[in-house]
C-alpha cells in the first residue's frame, strides 16, 4: 500500500483489511487476560523475579482456539476425558490438556508484554486509516495481488478476503483454500499454499517490464 512501485506481485492469503470487531473483541481479551494477572504489575514486571506467566498461557489458549477450525477440534477431541482422568471429578477433557500445552509452550519461549503490544498492534489494523477508507485504498492499489481465504477460518473468515478481492483492481478471483484446519491451514497446507506462492511469482514475472 505504500510503495506499490517496489511490489512485483503479493500474495494475501488469511488476512483482512482492518481489525474486525470479533477480532479486536477476542484479542482484547487475552490482553485482559494477562493485565489481570497479579504479576503484571502494571507491564513493569522485568527485573523483579515475577512474569505474569499465567496470563499469557490462559491468553494464548484462547488465541489458539481461534487458529484452529471447530470441525478440526471436535473430530480430534469431541469431548473425551483426558486420559483416565473425570471432568465430572475435577479431571480434564482432552482439548484442555491440548490447549494447556499450547499455553505453556509459548510461555517457554514469549515475552507477556511483547504478546501485549503486538496483540494491540493487530487490534489497530486498517489500511483505510489515513488513504480515505478502506475502499479507497484498495482501489487506488495498482499491485498484481493473489487473494486466498481458507474454508474453515474463523478468524479471518472468507467473507474479509472477498472483500479484498472485490476491491482491489490488481486481483482477479479470489482463491480458496479447502482445509479442516482454520487460520492455521496456511501452514498445514502447504501443497495448495505453494501454488498460490507460485501463481503470485508468476504474476510478478508478468508485471515485469519486458
Amino acid at each position: 500500500m505504500s510503495h506499490p512501485d517496489q511490489v512485483g506481485s503479493a500474495l494475501l492469503l488469511a488476512v483482512s483489511a482492518r481489525a474486525t470487531a470479533d477480532q479486536i473483541g477476542t484479542q482484547s481479551t487475552q490482553i485482559a487476560a494477562i493485565k489481570a494477572d497479579p504479576n503484571w504489575q502494571g507491564g513493569d514486571y522485568y527485573d523483579t523475579g515475577r512474569e505474569p506467566v499465567a496470563g499469557l498461557e490462559i491468553a494464548r489458549r484462547f488465541a489458539h482456539l481461534t487458529y484452529r477450525g471447530e470441525v478440526e477440534l471436535d473430530t480430534r477431541f469431541a469431548n473425551d476425558a483426558q486420559g483416565e482422568e473425570d471432568p465430572a471429578a475435577g479431571g480434564r477433557y482432552a482439548v484442555q490438556s491440548y490447549l494447556e500445552h499450547q499455553g505453556s509452550k509459548l510461555v517457554s519461549r514469549f515475552d507477556a508484554g511483547s504478546y501485549v503490544v503486538l496483540t494491540e498492534a493487530l487490534n489497530s489494523h486498517d489500511v483505510g486509516r489515513g488513504r480515505g477508507g478502506v475502499a479507497a485504498a484498495l482501489r487506488g492499489c495498482p499491485v498484481p495481488v493473489v487473494v486466498a481465504g481458507i474454508t474453515s477460518d474463523r478468524l479471518y473468515p472468507l467473507r474479509l478476503q472477498e472483500e479484498l478481492a472485490e476491491l482491489l483492481p490488481g486481483c482477479t478471483e479470489l482463491q480458496v483454500v479447502d482445509s479442516i484446519y482454520g487460520h492455521d491451514g496456511f501452514l498445514v497446507e502447504s501443497e495448495a499454499v505453494g501454488k498460490l506462492i507460485r501463481r503470485t511469482l508468476e504474476l510478478a514475472e508478468g508485471a515485469r517490464p519486458r
